[in-house]
């Protein structure tokens, strides 16, 4: 379920150079409702703390709830430690079950000898380097105001041992309603995995505030069976108030 929002949603690096902002804190969390369908299928949480004085530690969790939980559980568990002015990974770790399927990883990321030591294997490190949950924030870091609609950006993502490559199409701006108002955003299209999980090539699309703050509010895809919706339900410690949100 993690997996399934943040290496779809934002999981992913840039090729090419932004202006980085500090548009997050320690301390943040943020918490989503998952609906599959009807059916309220489960939660996922983020969350920011601190390593030490130089490094985040950022942490993500979801879970399976009510009648989803009795036929497929899920309980899934990522964290990834960074350095705080590059946001580039250190050591990176996830723990995965989800129904029959389970999976736990480790990777330390060695700048020095430019590779990835995983669990299994040692492979070599691009020169730009992200593991699919510091990806989520080094995305929200970049500042996207220079896009023009149709504008497709290149992404690349550690997983199982090797690094992909993918691309996200900007979609323009839109404003939707959530439980905290009528919140401004902007749009987002990331192609996907095809023959797994999804019906559509480009089948999703994602709502992030448009402000300082690059919070994802809402994410709704087509699967092969069906549909998941994700929308936030809580946050805490923002760096900034959110933008149109009610008092």
């Amino acid at each position: 379920m993690v997996r399934l929002f943040i290496f779809t949603f934002f999981a992913c690096q840039f090729i090419f150079a932004q202006d980085q902002l500090s548009n997050f804190n320690t301390g943040e969390k943020l918490e989503y409702k998952v609906h599959y369908g009807i059916i309220d299928a489960g939660k996922a949480y983020l969350e920011i703390k601190k390593s030490n004085t130089e490094q985040y530690r950022f942490k993500a969790f979801g879970k399976s709830t009510g009648l989803f939980n009795l036929f497929f559980k899920v309980r899934d568990r990522y964290e990834s430690i960074v350095d705080k002015e590059s946001l580039q990974p250190i050591h990176f770790y996830r723990d995965v079950r989800e129904g029959n399927y389970k999976k736990k990883e480790t990777v330390f990321f060695n700048y020095d000898l430019s590779q990835a030591e995983t669990t299994r294997d040692t492979i070599a490190l691009p020169e730009v380097t992200q593991d699919i949950l510091s990806s989520f924030y080094y995305f929200r870091s970049q500042q996207f105001d220079s896009l023009k609609i149709g504008d497709k950006i290149p992404l690349q993502i550690y997983l199982d041992d090797e690094f992909m490559e993918t691309e996200i199409f900007f979609l323009g701006r839109d404003t939707i309603k959530t439980k905290f108002g009528h919140i401004p955003c902007k749009k987002w299209a990331p192609n996907l995995e095809m023959g797994r999980v999804f019906d559509d090539k480009q089948g999703m699309t994602i709502w992030v505030s448009d402000d300082i703050n690059s919070v994802p509010l809402r994410v709704e895809t087509k699967v092969l069976v069906g549909s998941i919706k994700m929308d936030l339900i809580k946050y805490k410690n923002l760096s900034s108030p959110l933008k149109g949100a009610k008092p």
